[in-house]
């Protein structure tokens, strides 16, 4: 049991930060907010309204001479992905059909219930009427892309190690 444990932790970690560095760059070719709403964006702003100020919401170090890496960001960033890697991983060894759709639909699920349902309830982003049409495409089709690529690294993992069954 604890090895399978185990499995399913390195697996959904692995996935996990590999889908994060996939959505990263889908937002780098199509940014979900406008500059002036991602001045602050929604990780940082979750943790103000959990009481973080905001010299620790928006710390960075210079990547390079010029480029801010708001680490902060990213450590959110990354949690968020790893927790919802492991998940995948383990709802899939007990319920296959969360990966239907290779784990696009599995995508679709988190954008709901998270920037339309969560994040809107929160007032840490506006409602989903009061986003627009841009941010809802690029964070739908993200998050598809996104689970897309953890579920195919997950599948590849479990292929390769032989740790976990179903593949």
């Amino acid at each position: 049991m604890l090895n399978f444990l185990l499995a399913i932790i390195v697996i959904g970690t692995i996935a996990g930060v590999i889908s994060g560095m996939v959505k990263i760059g889908w937002e780098a070719i199509l940014p979900p907010r406008t500059q002036e709403r991602d001045e602050t964006n929604p990780p940082q702003r979750l943790l103000q309204q959990m009481g973080i100020p905001r010299k620790w919401t928006h710390a960075y170090f210079y990547y390079a001479t010029d480029q801010k890496v708001h680490y902060v960001a990213l450590i959110m960033h990354f949690s968020f992905s790893i927790v919802f890697g492991v998940l995948l991983v383990l709802l899939d060894q007990y319920f296959p059909i969360v990966t239907f759709g290779q784990g696009s639909v599995y995508g679709v699920v988190i954008w709901i219930i998270f920037h339309i349902i969560v994040l809107p309830a929160t007032k840490t982003i506006p409602s989903a009427l009061k986003q627009p049409f841009s941010e809802h495409f690029s964070e739908f089709f993200g998050h598809i892309v996104w689970a897309w690529s953890m579920y195919l690294i997950m599948v590849a993992l479990i292929v390769i190690t032989n740790w976990l069954p179903n593949y």
